[in-house]
């Protein structure tokens, strides 16, 4: 009988937090996040922040060096990472056509890539073409250094936006990983360490349970129902976020409508409200409006006219493109639901059908994790939670005064079904893709 390997492949925390900062963050995240950035044909270009870079001084020349040095060799993944995400996305909204969905894109690849360390032969090469690479046209190494570098740039404390990510790795007590693995895992991933007893069933769920609660701030519990007895590892990649929007809502314009779940169906939700300069695209099958966050990140919301979503949802890469094509700067009325969502996936069948097959049958081989060759993965889980809302520190501090024209400007409402994209533009990654189907649940 083959050992077992579980993935919690990632969780995954989003929180929008929709105030003004008034004490902090003057200037942060200077040389990481910031910086000059060649535009990218994959790059979603969630309205590019260059009027909002930081200006360093002589001082701190060698850390911009060092940092210039990360964020050009995790560009490496860009397409990738992108390609990846977007093929993912679609293939959980095909599954899910009229339910909420949330994951985090970068927080799976960054697991898989991480235990492509282990795997050999077919396994190896069908995690990494999975997750969006060429293995003829990007090396091992570039991948995982790239992948390193990524993890630093994402975790630069440097910065208005709050970002942790990480992996922690549970191992067996009765089991001994091959030292090359571990400290791969650790040096390249910053993988943390543990070992656990999986024989006492509640005691090893509580533990790893824990741990995430942790790393996620409190927001998300219980992320395990039960592990495997006979699990020789289990894997856990997370990402927390926390974005405060550049030019925030003000929370006595939020007031209750309709959202309208389906043509049957509609559900009272809080709308915020807002009328400001935002980058907008109209286009024939959506509408695409950009909401920056302080620092390097952006929201861009998605609002198919009514019947399109699937139609969206199916060739959204060309969405994105078309909206870097044809997106100007205009004055809007915007109404965006307030809502909190979540999710958990289990991808086993996602990922077969972006080729990852062996990982999961008794053909894996990830012979370098072990030296064994009886290991295969037995479940692969993505928990995500998104929440937009005027929840922090309140406003008082701070008064933005925009011009706006004397005659009224279009309103945007989002009150039916929407895509949500999170995008970082420092390293060019999408770190949060989200289908609200229904605000209320």
């Amino acid at each position: 009988m083959r050992a077992l390997l579980c993935l919690v492949l990632s969780v995954a925390l989003l929180c929008s937090l929709v105030f003004a900062d008034h004490h902090g963050d003057h200037g942060k995240k200077g040389s990481s996040k910031g910086g000059h950035k060649k535009k990218d044909d994959h790059e979603p270009d969630h309205s590019k922040k260059g009027n909002h870079h930081h200006h360093h001084n002589h001082g701190h020349d060698h850390k911009d060096h060092h940092h210039s040095n990360e964020t050009w060799a995790c560009h490496k993944l860009a397409a990738g990472n992108l390609q990846f995400a977007f093929e993912i996305f679609r293939q959980v909204t095909a599954d899910h056509p009229s339910e909420n969905v949330v994951i985090s894109p970068i927080s799976i690849s960054t697991a898989l890539a991480l235990l492509s360390l282990g795997a050999r032969g077919n396994t190896h090469d069908q995690i990494i073409e999975g997750i969006g690479f060429n293995i003829s046209e990007i090396s091992e190494k570039e991948i995982h250094d790239g992948f390193h570098h990524l993890l630093d740039v994402l975790n630069n404390d440097e910065s208005g936006l709050h970002l942790d990510t990480g992996n922690g790795l549970f191992i067996s007590k009765a089991w001994k990983l091959l030292d090359k693995f571990l400290d791969d895992a650790k040096n390249l991933y910053a993988s943390e360490g543990f070992t656990v007893d999986f024989q006492d069933n509640e005691g090893a769920k509580k533990q790893i349970n824990s741990y995430i609660e942790k790393k996620t701030n409190g927001k998300l519990t219980d992320v395990l129902s039960s592990v495997d007895k006979e699990a020789a590892l289990l894997l856990v990649n997370f990402i927390y976020f926390r974005g405060k929007w550049e030019v925030p809502f003000e929370e006595e314009y939020t007031s209750e409508g309709d959202f309208h779940v389906s043509d049957k169906v509609t559900v009272k939700v809080p709308f915020m409200s807002r009328t400001g300069r935002y980058q907008v695209a109209f286009l024939g099958d959506a509408t695409v409006v950009n909401l920056p966050y302080k620092g390097n990140a952006s929201a861009l919301f998605i609002l198919p006219k009514d019947g399109k979503i699937k139609e969206v949802e199916g060739h959204f890469q060309n969405t994105v493109k078309k909206y870097k094509k044809s997106n100007r700067k205009m004055v809007v009325g915007l109404q965006i639901p307030r809502f909190s969502i979540s999710g958990s996936l289990e991808l086993k069948d996602v990922l077969a059908k972006l080729g990852i097959v062996d990982l999961f049958s008794d053909s894996a081989d990830l012979t370098g994790v072990t030296g064994a060759p009886n290991l295969k993965v037995s479940k692969a889980i993505h928990k995500a939670k998104i929440s937009i809302d005027e929840k922090g520190t309140e406003a008082a501090a701070t008064t933005v005064v925009e011009a706006i024209p004397m005659s009224l400007p279009p309103t945007i409402t989002f009150n039916h079904p929407f895509i949500l994209s999170v995008y970082d533009h420092a390293s060019k990654t999408v770190l949060f893709f989200a289908k609200i189907a229904n605000p209320e649940k």
